[in-house]
């Protein structure tokens, strides 16, 4: 055997230990979502929009995979939110609502499915509509609510300028906590890590050094008054709200300040994602992680005569991004998918891709049917707003029908041809398909009774604490009234009651099923 054979087997076996580890352990698979909030697609640089607001999550997209249609189930936090956490639709898991829905307690989300596969599990929230009111954070080790605080403490929140604070903890604080959490996190243990910015949702309230690259340097208000002596700005949004009802004005120049703002925002939240990156580099950990970017719903920029999000089922309010990374080579590099998905397919995906058993009972498909061009066929999405007329809708790859409530509780329809017409400009004229027409108004109904029966529960739970603080503070000093008052009604407690009937499930999947829906109704 002469020097070079031994050589050479010698640097083989480096390769095969440097692949292989040699018997070593495999490093800890870790899992991070972040969650953008309020972020519309068309607001993506790699996804064709003009502005560089993007450029963390453009180089993570060369990376990974880019899903280039990714629809939320709603245009608001609340119901998408629950979606993205269960893969189930929102008509199915009921957190319909701000403030009153709460998830049955039934359990598997994607924290409690993979906790009980041993992994350690850590999330974070600074949107009250994401976490602990909605009951999403079951299962997760480690659950911050980010806008708790106020100011005081550890919590950075922002100052307006006017000596007051806009309720929104900085986009860089996740940073800070992201290292907290590869600090705390067993060495030898699989971890989930969800993480949950506000931006760039209003009100938004960038930086300086962000917004001069995006807005007029010479814009001026052209509005204000008592209320807004300063008019539209940063980091108020009231002026945006008045003028979507139609109180106040707004110019073509109010309006483009408003994108920049908005853009700003975006730019400042893809610096923390960035900071993500790095971080997660530094500690050694990237090679092992699955990192996964989307947002709950869009944002519209008066599309279709409106600012903001929640009551209307175009494009702008539901078209959301979603890249997702793999860990070593398990995805394609660089991909850009095209078929219709959703983010409430993230969690079948992980199950798939990390080898972890199966959820039966999911409407989330995996993404690897739209990756390798099989998608699902036919596939539907049924779609809905959470305003006080409520909007439902089904679309699919190339066709957008929508139902409402016209003047008079009559019923409003829209179609719209997605090839031709994807921003959906022009209705279609001509006779819709009444079954499903009339499959989608039955949803409606059921929708707005459920929704009023809600209501009606959270307004019975505020009179019974009422009366009960009133006889407390008869008794006892107020704050041990109050004291006694959060041990007699514990919270959530009419909120965790399984709401909805047997029968009334049934006929939400039948109706499902009617609009072709593509997920398994069994649950």
């Amino acid at each position: 055997m002469g020097t070079d054979y031994l050589l050479r087997a010698l640097l083989a076996g480096i390769v095969l230990c440097g692949t292989s580890g040699c018997g070593s352990e495999p490093s800890p698979r870790t899992v991070v979502i972040v969650v953008f909030d309020a972020l519309h697609a068309g607001h993506v640089h790699h996804l064709g929009y003009e502005r560089e607001t993007t450029p963390n999550l453009d180089r993570l997209a060369e990376e990974g995979v880019t899903f280039l249609r990714a629809l939320a189930p709603a245009p608001y936090t609340v119901a998408s939110t629950a979606s993205l956490m269960t893969g189930l639709v929102p008509q199915r898991h009921r957190v319909l609502r701000s403030f009153g829905s709460h998830l049955k307690p039934l359990g598997g989300t994607i924290a409690e499915t993979l906790h009980d596969q041993g992994w350690q599990c850590f999330g974070g929230t600074a949107n009250a509509n994401a976490g602990k009111l909605t009951g999403i954070t079951g299962g997760f080790d480690q659950w911050v609510e980010a806008y708790e605080g106020k100011g005081s403490g550890d919590v950075p929140f922002l100052p307006r300028g006017d000596g007051t604070f806009v309720h929104m903890v900085a986009p860089d604080w996740w940073v800070g906590h992201l290292g907290e959490i590869l600090e705390q996190r067993d060495p030898k243990r699989d971890a989930f890590i969800y993480l949950h910015m506000l931006q760039p949702h209003s009100p938004y309230a960038p930086p300086e050094r962000l917004l001069s690259q995006f807005a007029d340097p010479d814009y001026t208000s052209s509005w204000s008054d008592e209320e807004e002596p300063t008019g539209f700005r940063a980091g108020s949004t009231s002026p945006l709200v008045r003028a979507n009802k139609g109180q106040i004005p707004m110019t073509e120049a109010d309006r483009e300040y408003t994108r920049a703002l908005y853009d700003a925002s975006l730019l400042w939240a893809d610096e923390a994602l960035g900071g993500m990156v790095s971080l997660l580099r530094e500690r050694g950990q990237w090679d092992s992680t699955w990192m996964v970017v989307t947002s709950d719903h869009g944002e519209a920029f008066w599309q279709h005569g409106l600012w903001g999000h929640n009551d209307q089922l175009y494009d702008e309010m539901l078209h959301v991004p979603l890249v997702v990374r793999a860990a070593g080579d398990a995805l394609p590099k660089g991909a850009r998918v095209p078929g219709l998905v959703s983010p409430m397919d993230i969690f079948p995906s992980l199950m798939q891709w990390l080898d972890l058993p199966l959820v039966p009972g999911l409407d989330g498909q995996p993404l690897d049917q739209a990756i390798h061009g099989a998608g699902v066929p036919n596939r539907s999405m049924v779609l809905q707003t959470n305003g006080n007329r409520p909007e439902v809708g089904r679309t699919t790859e190339g066709s957008k029908l929508i139902v409402g409530r016209a003047e008079g509780d009559g019923v409003r329809v829209e179609r719209y041809d997605l090839a031709q017409d994807p921003m959906e400009t022009a209705p279609l004229a001509g006779e819709p398909d009444q079954q499903a027409v009339s499959s989608l108004v039955a949803l409606m109904d059921s929708l707005e009774g459920y929704i009023a029966s809600e209501f009606q529960r959270a307004e019975h739970l505020r009179t019974l604490r009422e009366h009960l603080k009133l006889q407390l503070a008869a008794e006892l000093a107020l704050d041990q009234a109050m004291g006694v008052l959060g041990l007699s009604i514990p919270t959530g407690h009419a909120q965790r009651e399984l709401r909805a009937g047997a029968a009334d499930q049934a006929d939400v999947s039948a109706l499902l099923d009617a609009l072709g829906y593509g997920g398994d109704t069994e649950k």
